[in-house]
């Protein structure tokens, strides 16, 4: 009879549905190894600690960390039983110490309940940043790499304020203080009237403050400051006068305020660059059977790499288009189109004949589409919608070359569905370096490439996104392409779908290093003299 008494009191005392001890998580660090990458992957598994079952529905579960300087957070669920439809994220803002953010797990009513005393199947939780962060000094950040209790991963009632509604864990606490300041503060000239500036990110940062001078050693203030809210670690400085030294500054921020001052930097912008070369096309063309077009371009129409085995690459997949912002523009467009397979899918591309574009400044207006101009949008379908400059391609030529901007709507490549902008310099076929823009491009944009014998440097709507090092420069002249091709197909899905890219203009300078803002002056000065096509290029 004691026994039985004893067992009851204790089965009462445990049955709690507003408690703090209520639930225990169970965590693992699935991604220990690399704490200053680009992901968070954390193993959750929660136990329930009462005598009831409890539906999954009622309660959330929160992951608490800093961004760092990550202008994206893309939480998934990449595995669990019974399955990831089941689970719901969000993500919120906070402001405490090691944590700017946290990422809520919740549950449909399709989850059901846990019984007492089970404990759930490990959640896979990963958590994308745009950019490398550090995890370390986050608040939820643990090393263990196989599951033990965790105090900081918090359990919630649902609907409940972001450290309301405890159920199990202490969350985070505390003000923020301000930021370390930034260092490794560095200048470098890009054109007659630019400087890129870099830095490394302040841990705890949420933005960044630029500011700038013609004075060496000057304190920063309102009245140098040229850019605030800066989200990422790196800034272009734009509209400079030629053959001038400027000095610059940043200050990291967060929501505890301003860090101190990083180092000066300082760069010399080149000289005024004439450009005595040119070529320049806006497609004012009847179609792509007009003389003055097949003088300058081929649209290919034989078989082969890139894109999906067995697929058609079709010259009716090249048109002049009306502008839709402007009547009295046309538009190059391509398309590409499929039906879930590789017989069923044609790509398009467009190549100069001249082979004789290396040194000087590439760019182009494209229109990137995220959705088909007509068809259902299938994640899995992967297309690649380009502007890009190369070599004549062979195997293993060691004087082989290229630029490429690749927009991929639908993600790709190691991105998930993420739309992702790749910028790749190759060396020759098999060495390359990339850059990822994991950001949407959908619409308009101007994409600039500045190759010179020393770097190559990418830019797009004015913003620097990537330089890569000499030995990557042309070593050849290169043909200018654009291309529209599937890297993978939905092979599920039989309906037709047709994704589509328009070119407004393409403009190179040769031996000329020309800014975003240099480059938009001589498109209108050409337009403005009803210059529709010029090629002074040797």
């Amino acid at each position: 009879m004691s026994i039985f008494i004893a067992l009851s009191t204790c089965g009462h005392s445990s049955d709690s549905l507003a408690g703090a001890a209520d639930f225990t998580v169970h965590y693992s660090n699935y991604d220990a190894a690399a704490p200053n990458d680009s992901i968070i992957e954390a193993g959750i598994k929660i136990r329930n600690n009462t005598a009831v079952s409890i539906p999954l529905s009622s309660i959330v579960i929160r992951y608490w960390f800093t961004k760092d300087s990550a202008t994206t957070v893309t939480p998934a669920c990449w595995w669990w039983s019974p399955g990831c439809s089941r689970v719901t994220l969000t993500t919120g803002t906070v402001s405490y110490t090691g944590a700017d953010r946290y990422v809520q797990i919740g549950f449909t009513s399709a989850a059901g309940s846990l019984a007492a005393g089970a404990t759930t199947q490990p959640i896979d939780l990963g958590i994308e940043f745009n950019t490398n962060v550090v995890e370390t000094d986050d608040y939820s950040y643990g090393s263990q790499t196989t599951f033990s209790n965790s105090s900081r991963i918090t359990v919630h009632d649902a609907g409940s304020a972001p450290t309301g509604g405890l159920r199990s864990g202490t969350p985070p606490s505390g003000s923020v203080s301000p930021p370390p300041a930034p260092i490794s503060l560095t200048a470098t000239a890009s054109s007659a009237s630019a400087i890129s500036l870099s830095w490394a990110a302040s841990s705890g940062a949420t933005s960044y403050d630029v500011y700038r001078s013609t004075t060496s050693g000057f304190t920063p203030g309102a009245g140098n400051r040229i850019a605030s809210g800066v989200t990422s670690t790196s800034y272009n400085s734009t509209g400079l006068a030629a053959s001038t030294t400027y000095y610059y500054k940043v200050t990291a921020l967060n929501a505890g305020g301003a860090s101190a001052a990083s180092n000066q930097a300082s760069a010399t912008t080149r000289a005024g660059s004439a450009v005595t070369a040119e070529f320049f096309d806006d497609f004012s063309y009847n179609g792509t059977s007009d003389a003055n077009f097949t003088s300058w371009w081929s649209v290919r129409s034989w078989s082969g790499a890139p894109g999906v085995s067995g697929a058609a690459w079709l010259e009716s997949n090249v048109s002049m288009v009306a502008d839709p912002q402007s009547s009295t523009n046309k538009l190059m467009r391509l398309k590409a189109s499929t039906s879930g397979t590789g017989g069923t899918t044609s790509q398009a591309e467009v190549i100069t004949h001249a082979q004789k574009f290396r040194f000087g400044t590439y760019a182009a207006r494209v229109k990137f589409n995220d959705t088909p101009l007509s068809g259902t949008r299938f994640y899995a379908d992967k297309p690649v919608e380009t502007f890009f400059t190369l070599t004549e391609w062979a195997a293993g030529d060691p004087d082989y070359s290229e630029q490429d901007f690749e927009y991929m709507p639908n993600g790709g490549w190691g991105q998930g569905n993420t739309s992702t902008m790749w910028l790749t310099s190759w060396e020759t076929s098999d060495v390359n370096v990339s850059n990822s823009v994991s950001a949407n491009f959908n619409g308009f944009h101007t994409l600039v490439v500045q190759v010179t014998s020393a770097s190559i440097s990418y830019y797009i709507d004015g913003v620097h996104r990537a330089t890569h090092g000499s030995m990557y420069a042309p070593e050849v002249d290169q043909f200018i392409f654009f291309n529209l091709w599937y890297d993978e197909l939905d092979a599920a899905k039989g309906s037709s779908r047709t994704y589509n890219e328009d070119v407004d203009w393409v403009y190179f300078a040769e031996d000329a290093i020309l800014s975003s803002a240099e480059v938009d002056a001589k498109i209108t000065s050409l337009r403005s003299s009803s210059i529709s096509r010029r090629d002074t290029v040797p």
